[in-house]
Formats: structure tokens, C-alpha cells, sequence
């Protein structure tokens, strides 16, 4: 093995070359930035790895086709078959909680969870909301009992995240169990189309299928979000992971546990945007906001005094300039609560007082796209 040995002249030289070309290049800024101290990421990971899980799933669907049983059952063709997935989950306490995707558990007869040690758990679904696409599961062993040496993983800020900040994820892609793979935030609030809780927290971490459920760490071993989709054209990584943050999954865990759902309000109406060429085609009074323009019977705001024409601007002072937005405002809210609109109808901007029921368990009943 071959040394170097640099007289002292050579290595004084090299020091004042560095400071010469490093000071001009830093910005003034940056000059007396604290510098961070580096994560020993091996460590970091072997601490959190116990508390992410395996999950997997059995599914009976049942086949039924008109007039033909009793050609089925000559031939012996099962009515019903079992279909199975995989996904993630981590622990959130030594109670044998445990929190995932909704899509992983979705219609699930029976729910496995596998540790790290390898121990096979059932689960009980403890409660889901398909809106945000979370569930909450519960393990248990054969006897009843809390599994003993379960190790949860503490919750994060995910409103502290910034962008280009060091994450992993931990999860199970094609069932290959606690694989962990690294990258950044990519962006935050990220909106990519698919209801009012569109706003992700993006990373390049790579993410595939049986990564669903799985947490996003950040450098502290905090989650900060919970792994759900990627955009692929190939259906596998493509650098476009995204990520539920923790602070909204936070926010539905009570609900969880105590309703098994999430009670959520609505006002009963129809809404569409104003935007400019419907505002001048119907000679608006308004050119933002959005207009009612279907309500239901006896919902709340046929009853607060709403009425079909009036074009809601501000849910409690926040300015709604379209219906997505309308959307997030109702749904902050809880059922029972009283909101204040600010409509407008006519040439008159009115205060509007509404209070919310729950919106009804029967969703299939409820007309699309009513709020």
C-alpha cells in the first residue's frame, strides 16, 4: 500500500489555495450558516426498521354468472376464489396500532402483518377513510393480547419539511421486505387530480408497488409522510413518488380510532367556478368564485336560506375562487359546526350562517358531485 507523505510547505499552500477559491464562491448568506451535523444513516435506519411492517391481504370475490350453477357445479368451478396484495405499514404505539393505505386493506376478508423479527400478527381494521386513503389497524395475538417488544415509529412536522430535505423510505416493493431506498423532497403541496386532500409531499426516494402504506422518514427517523402513489408509465418507479403528510394523517387518527370512519360535513349543493366567460355569458355580479347551481332537499343549506344563483366568494373570511377550494374549506370543518358564508346574489353581498350535518353514510345515494 503506497503512502503520501506532503511536507508542511506543500500542505500550508494547499490551505491557503482552499481559502482563496472557497470564500468568493460562497455567497454572503451562507457565510455564517451553522453547519449541519452529519446522520449516520446505517444507524439511523437500524433504529426505525422494527417499526415498519409487512402487510398482506386475502380477498374472496365471488363469480356468479345467471343460469349457469348448475353447470358450475358439474364441472367443479368454485363460485368464489382469493385474490391477495401486499403493502406497508408502520407502528404507531406499543398498543399494536398500526396506520396504512386504505387501497391496501380495501375489501380485505383477512389481514396479515409481519414484523421485522419475522412474528405473523392478524390485524383487525380498526377503522378507513377512503377520501384520504388511510387505515388504521390493530394486531393482536392469538390469545387477544397486545404482542409484547413492538417498537413504534414517532410522528414528525410534515408542515416543517422542506423542500430538497434528505428522506428514505421503508417499505416491501414486490414484497421484498424492508427495503430502504433514499432521495429528497422533490415539492410539497404537490396537486395531481385526485380529490380536495391533493397535497402531497413528492420525493424522488424510490417507490414502488407494495411501497403503499409505508413511511417516508426524514433524517431524524420521524415519518413525515406515508407513502400512496406514484406517476409511472411503466408502473414502477420513475422518480415521482408521493406521500400523504403526517400532519393530516395526525389529524384523522382520533376519528379513526373512536368512529372507525371520518365524519365529515356537507352542505348539500351542486357548485361549478365562475369563471370570466361564464361570469359575462350569465352577466355575473362577480368575477371569482363559485355559483350554486343544484341543491338537495332538506340539506343545510336549503335550510340556512341558500339559494340556486348565489355565488359563495368566503367560507369563515377564507376566499374560495373555485370549487376545489370549496371543498377544502367545508371539509376543515366537523359536522355540527356553524360556518359563515359570504355570498353573493345579485347586486347584494350577503352574510350567510349555515349549520353542518354529517354527510350521509349513504354516499351512492348522494347525487355527483354534490357538496
Amino acid at each position: 500500500m503506497r503512502t503520501h507523505r506532503f511536507k508542511l510547505p506543500v500542505i500550508v499552500a494547499l490551505t491557503l489555495i482552499s481559502q482563496v477559491w472557497t470564500k468568493p464562491l460562497l455567497p454572503p448568506a451562507f457565510a455564517n450558516a451553522p453547519v449541519q451535523t452529519l446522520v449516520n444513516l446505517p444507524d439511523l435506519v437500524e433504529k426505525v426498521l422494527p417499526g415498519v411492517v409487512n402487510i398482506s391481504t386475502t380477498t374472496v370475490i365471488e363469480q356468479r354468472f345467471s343460469g349457469m350453477d348448475d353447470f358450475m357445479n358439474f364441472w367443479g368451478i368454485p363460485s368464489e376464489y382469493k385474490s391477495s396484495s401486499l403493502g406497508t405499514g408502520f407502528l404507531l404505539d406499543k398498543d399494536g396500532y398500526v396506520m396504512t393505505n386504505n387501497h391496501v386493506i380495501e375489501n380485505a376478508t383477512e389481514v396479515v402483518v409481519t414484523l421485522q423479527d419475522k412474528r405473523q400478527l392478524e390485524a383487525r381494521i380498526v377503522g378507513k377513510d377512503a377520501r384520504m386513503d388511510l387505515a388504521l389497524l390493530k394486531l393482536r395475538t392469538e390469545t387477544g393480547s397486545v404482542p409484547p417488544r413492538l417498537i413504534p415509529v414517532p410522528f414528525g412536522d410534515s408542515d416543517a419539511v422542506r423542500i430538497a430535505e434528505p428522506v428514505f423510505a421503508v417499505g416491501n416493493p414486490f414484497g421484498l421486505q424492508h427495503t430502504v431506498t433514499t432521495g429528497i423532497i422533490s415539492a410539497k403541496n404537490r396537486t395531481i387530480g385526485v380529490g380536495p386532500f391533493d397535497n402531497f409531499l413528492q420525493t424522488d426516494a424510490s417507490i414502488n408497488p407494495g411501497n403503499s402504506g409505508g413511511p417516508l422518514f426524514n433524517f431524524k427517523g420521524e415519518v413525515i409522510g406515508i407513502n400512496t402513489m406514484i406517476f409511472s408509465k411503466t408502473g414502477q418507479s420513475g422518480g415521482l413518488g408521493f406521500a400523504i403528510p403526517a400532519n393530516e394523517a395526525k389529524a384523522i387518527l382520533g376519528d379513526l380510532k373512536k368512529y372507525g370512519r371520518v365524519p365529515r360535513p356537507w352542505l348539500g349543493v351542486r357548485i361549478q367556478t365562475v369563471t370570466p366567460q361564464l361570469a359575462r355569458v350569465y352577466q355575473l355580479p362577480v368575477r371569482e368564485g363559485v355559483v350554486i347551481y343544484g341543491m338537495v332537499r332538506g340539506a343545510p343549506a336549503v335550510e340556512s336560506g341558500l339559494k340556486n344563483g348565489d355565488i359563495i366568494t368566503q367560507v369563515n373570511g377564507a376566499p374560495v375562487k373555485e370549487t376545489l377550494e370549496m371543498e377544502r374549506e367545508l371539509l376543515r370543518q366537523k359536522p355540527k359546526s356553524a360556518i359563515q358564508l359570504t355570498v353573493q346574489r345579485g347586486p347584494r353581498a350577503l352574510k350567510v350562517q349555515v349549520q353542518l350535518e354529517e354527510l350521509p353514510r349513504q354516499i351512492d345515494e348522494l347525487p355527483q358531485g354534490v357538496l
